[in-house]
């Protein structure tokens, strides 16, 4: 009876157990959840990296190799449009200048002297003013075409193209001079009226090639003097520390030239010593002080070319900065590029500027934001109110857009859906569900139509 009263102990234990079992079969697997579709508020968001923008700055460089002679203001003061900012000397401007006038006033002095004098002394003394005014006018293009170089690019463009036009309008008046004084050869047995004719065309084309060179030259000798083209703060440009000079290579496309600049460490990127005071030396090109007008603050963001479709002007954003971490700030899209950045992104597309104009920080403290800062922009792309949403776990992609696992009658159906916005955890859904159903928020990447709901 012991052993049969064990026996039915033991039955009775083992149906207690198989019932436990079942009991916890019945739960569901927990790797699966369901939740009831509900309306809610969803808002979408682009992320992008950006950086601190003033609203406006200008560079102010020098036009050659120089000396600083006066500096009325100091680092961080605030300016006005046109105030004078630094007053540079050019010892090579100057030589240019005077060289330039020499020749202006050997054309001048000859127009009226040649006509009087004989065929032979007149045509002579032409030839050696105008190899004076040639070699006048070659040094200042060339030493302007010397600097090119050195400068940025848009002030570069707009030199070489002026230097351009001067050439070739040089070109012509030694063209014109030199036709004018065969012109007067040949009418040398002719009447004098004739002759002079001909020497007087031949000094006003002199003359005009040689003013054009002192024009060249007295306009760079102007943009020695450097004023500020918009009111704002100044910074001033640091001496430059080390590097070795490398010379100007003639008929090096541009890439090529500015690799070898860069290898010999010259440029504005140069720029590592001291402020600039004065009596301080600046080369061609080198950034003088910088004019920040921070009456707004923009953020210039980066934005994928996956987002940018998304992105217009007027959108809301929310700006973190990497120096305020406990601050959000406000921010709203100014403008949108429509062509992109040079070159490609780390992930291997490309990414068009997006710039924001910065508001009010919310946050402790009264963070001061700063011209350079890194920044993480959030823009609000997509907001859907009152809309059903479910979470953003619950979207599985199928062959020809978004779905979602309906759990009916302990099967899990898979139903396409069109989505209204893509939040960080929610998803706004426009069509493809009613109020109430419940779809499959965890595990549904394991699911397939048609089969049971194992979870709970």
């Amino acid at each position: 009876m012991r052993h049969g009263s064990s026996g039915a102990a033991a039955v009775a234990l083992s149906l207690i157990a198989a019932l436990a079992l079942g009991a916890c079969s019945s739960g569901g697997d927990d790797r699966y959840a369901a939740e009831v579709v509900r309306p809610g508020e969803v808002v979408e968001r682009v992320s992008a990296p950006g950086v601190v923008q003033a609203a406006a700055q200008a560079d102010l460089k020098a036009p050659a190799a120089a000396r600083v002679e006066k500096l009325p203001v100091k680092d961080g003061q605030r300016v006005q449009s046109g105030q004078l900012v630094a007053q540079l000397s050019s010892e090579q401007l100057d030589d240019q200048v005077k060289q330039a006038q020499a020749a202006v006033d050997a054309a001048s002095s000859l127009g009226g002297v040649a006509p009087t004098l004989p065929t032979g002394p007149a045509l002579s003394a032409f030839q050696q003013v105008q190899s004076q005014v040639t070699t006048a006018s070659a040094a200042v293009i060339a030493a302007l075409r010397s600097a090119l170089p050195l400068l940025p690019q848009p002030h570069r463009r707009r030199l070489e193209a002026r230097i351009d036009r001067a050439q070739v309008r040089v070109a012509e008046l030694q063209r014109q001079a030199e036709q004018a004084a065969r012109q007067a050869a040949l009418a040398a047995g002719a009447q004098a009226a004739s002759l002079q004719r001909s020497i007087e065309a031949a000094t006003a084309a002199q003359r005009a090639q040689a003013q054009l060179a002192l024009e060249l030259a007295e306009d760079q000798q102007r943009r020695l003097t450097l004023r500020a083209p918009l009111a704002g703060t100044v910074q001033l440009g640091r001496t430059q520390t080390g590097g070795a000079t490398v010379p100007s290579l003639p008929g090096l496309p541009e890439g090529a030239e500015q690799a070898l600049q860069g290898l010999g460490g010259t440029g504005t990127q140069g720029q590592a010593g001291p402020p600039l005071q004065v009596g301080s030396e600046v080369a061609a090109g080198q950034t003088v002080a910088t004019v920040f007008d921070t009456s707004d603050l923009l953020v210039a963001a980066e934005v994928d070319e996956t987002d940018i479709a998304l992105v217009r002007p007027g959108q809301p954003s929310q700006v973190e900065l990497d120096a305020f971490p406990a601050a959000t700030f406000d921010a709203t899209v100014r403008r949108v590029a429509v062509a992109p950045v040079a070159g490609q992104s780390a992930a291997g597309g490309v990414t068009y500027p997006v710039d924001l104009v910065l508001g009010e920080a919310d946050g402790p403290g009264q963070p001061v934001p700063r011209v350079g800062m890194t920044a993480t922009v959030a823009i609000e792309v997509r907001r859907a109110a009152g809309k059903l949403s479910v979470a953003g776990s619950a979207l599985v992609g199928r062959a020809g857009g978004q779905a979602v696992f309906v759990v009916e009658n302990g099967k899990v159906r898979l139903r396409p859906v069109q989505v209204a916005a893509d939040g960080e955890d929610r998803v706004a859904i426009a069509a493809g569900l009613r109020e109430g159903e419940r779809v499959v928020s965890r595990g549904a990447e394991r699911l397939r139509d048609g089969q049971d709901w194992p979870g709970p």
